[in-house]
């Protein structure tokens, strides 16, 4: 039986599993629902595989999974996420038309089910596998993955290809060839401070050198190059009679390539107050490198976009500016992102998918995988 056929078949299991997992809340911060999400998938692998999948414990986040299926020698990375950006009953399940809304839905939690289903269809058919599948779950994705990369990147290292599961591109639902990198910067400044009436020419203010910083900062965005820099967060003084000794800056910066973000990285570490009398403190660095569009990922949209046409739609490719933990994959390994489902409203109380691209979605993950699995 054709892929499409079988989850048409079987489409309103599909919804049911797709419900199970977000409706159990598992936010980035909080071990105890993480846990709790997680051991709802392994009761999945479980009940469908009759085996679990391999738990890395972590002390304070969720512990992070991995599961095989195949015997080849090399092999095939899909990654996904399980922790949401989303509180305990901050969003309900609701199913409005042919949108279902829930938190985490969209990022990522219905492409954890696109692959349970991929491994589910290949044991219902007894389906060859020349190369290894690994399918790598973590649960501090939506934290920059502090503690699951150098286990992403020990996987990636042994495989041929990563495919990851992050969502489509919104309305358009193409796939993801390039990522901006991502970095973080805070600059903690120290002034001098002292009575704004009676002495102000003693005190030294924090926060005029944060503005100062603030418009070298600005002036380094290189929007043709694709580098960005925002300053999200100030924070500084209190009382209006007091010159202020202490400022803080948060910077977030994405970058194209990775001659760009090692640029602005060098900028901030030799970064120097404007006035002498001024310490600043930088916290922070680079988070994640880009995922630079090559002609092997290339070659793993072109297989996507030939299997797409054989379901009868169409697929384009995209580079975005978020990141993902392809951004890890890329360093060592052709990667496709964006092969989850399509819908919108990521980190955003409208988040939802598509109902009636869940089937054409399943069945371009698990064609697509097929083919590079197999050829």
């Amino acid at each position: 039986m054709e892929a499409k056929a079988y989850f048409i078949l079987h489409e309103q299991d599909i919804l049911e599993d797709i419900k199970r997992l977000v409706i159990a809340d598992s936010p980035s911060h909080n071990k105890e629902l993480l846990d709790l999400c997680k051991e709802l998938i392994q009761s999945m692998f479980y009940e469908y595989f009759n085996m679990k999948a391999t738990e890395y414990a972590m002390e304070h986040n969720g512990n992070h999974l991995r599961f095989e299926m195949g015997q080849g020698v090399e092999q095939i990375l899909m990654i996904g996420h399980y922790d949401t950006v989303w509180d305990q009953g901050a969003l309900p399940f609701r199913i409005e038309d042919n949108k279902i809304f829930g938190p985490g839905i969209l990022d990522m939690k219905s492409g954890l089910i696109s692959a349970i289903w991929f491994f589910k269809y290949v044991q219902q058919f007894n389906l060859p596998l020349k190369r290894r599948v690994v399918f790598f779950l973590n649960s501090d994705e939506e934290l920059g993955s502090p503690t699951s990369r150098a286990l992403i990147e020990e996987e990636a290292k042994k495989s041929i290809a990563a495919f990851i599961l992050e969502p489509a591109v919104a309305v358009s639902g193409a796939l993801k060839i390039a990522r901006k990198g991502t970095s973080h910067y805070l600059l903690n400044i120290k002034g001098v401070a002292s009575h704004a009436g009676n002495n102000p020419r003693d005190g030294v203010s924090a926060i005029t050198e944060a503005a100062r910083q603030i418009l070298d900062i600005e002036g380094l965005n290189d929007f043709d190059k694709g580098t960005t820099l925002n300053v999200g967060m100030v924070q500084g003084g209190g009382k209006l009679n007091v010159i202020p000794d202490e400022a803080h800056l948060g910077v977030d910066v994405r970058s194209v390539t990775r001659g760009e973000q090692e640029r602005i990285d060098d900028y901030f570490e030799h970064l120097k107050p404007h006035d002498v009398r001024i310490k600043i403190d930088i916290d922070g660095g680079i988070n994640r490198p880009p995922m630079e569009r090559d002609e092997e990922s290339e070659d793993l949209f072109e297989a996507a976009q030939e299997e797409a046409k054989e379901l009868g739609f169409n697929l384009e490719e995209a580079a975005v500016g978020g990141a993902s933990d392809g951004n890890f994959t890329s360093l060592y390994i052709p990667t496709l992102d964006g092969l989850g489902l399509v819908g919108d409203g990521i980190h955003a109380k409208h988040e939802h998918i598509l109902k009636d691209q869940v089937v054409e979605r399943f069945a371009l993950l698990t064609n697509t995988l097929l083919e590079v699995v197999n050829e």
